[in-house]
């Protein structure tokens, strides 16, 4: 295997591990719990969180299926290394479609759709359930909001998420804002 192929693989390891470590955490399992409800061993799953392992595709379901989880959640980094994208910097547009951000972890989405006519109205929200992620694409206008300790402005085509499991706000930069609100609650333990 040369390098590149290499640190694909390990970057892959380093995703998974993460993944399973937080969703482990998350679901307030013991790795040894873990290893009881998937049937891969305590070493395994040990080395799989550090991200010196290399798993293969059915351990990882089978540690996907004992987190009550669809394979794919394991496998996809849900921190991307920015979590503002603006309009125009992803890549070249080929289609009209394009792929924000993935909603997963198997729990309850919710779509809003935000509209506030004034400059300056501003929405407060309290921090909902711990785990709620809220992801927002601003249609139209402009738009500060985020949690109240790191508010952004977003202009027309600007996307955000942030966790919502503290306080947060939108308030309209300008006139005319219209934006979807995509909020993913944590599944039910």
């Amino acid at each position: 295997m040369d390098r590149q192929a290499t640190d694909a693989a390990s970057g892959v390891g380093v995703t998974v591990g993460a993944q399973v470590r937080r969703l482990r955490e998350f679901r307030g399992l013991s790795v040894a719990e873990l290893a009881r409800l998937s049937g891969v061993s305590r070493a395994t799953l040990s080395l799989i969180e550090s991200g010196r392992g290399n798993p293969t595709i059915e351990t990882v379901s089978a540690v996907a299926v004992a987190l009550r989880l669809p394979l794919g959640d394991l496998l996809v980094d849900p921190t991307p290394q920015s979590p503002v994208l603006r309009r125009g910097t992803g890549a070249p547009e080929v289609s009209k479609q394009e792929l924000l951000d993935r909603v997963g972890a198997g729990g309850l989405s919710e779509i809003w759709r935000l509209r506030i006519a004034q400059a300056g109205r501003r929405i407060d929200s309290p921090p909902h359930s711990r785990g709620t992620m809220e992801r927002i694409l601003v249609l139209g206008g402009a738009l500060r909001l985020g949690p109240v300790e790191r508010p952004v402005v977003l202009g027309s085509g600007d996307f955000v998420f942030f966790a919502a499991d503290v306080p947060h706000f939108y308030e309209a930069a300008e006139d005319d804002v219209d934006a979807v609100i995509v909020m993913t609650y944590p599944a039910a333990s």
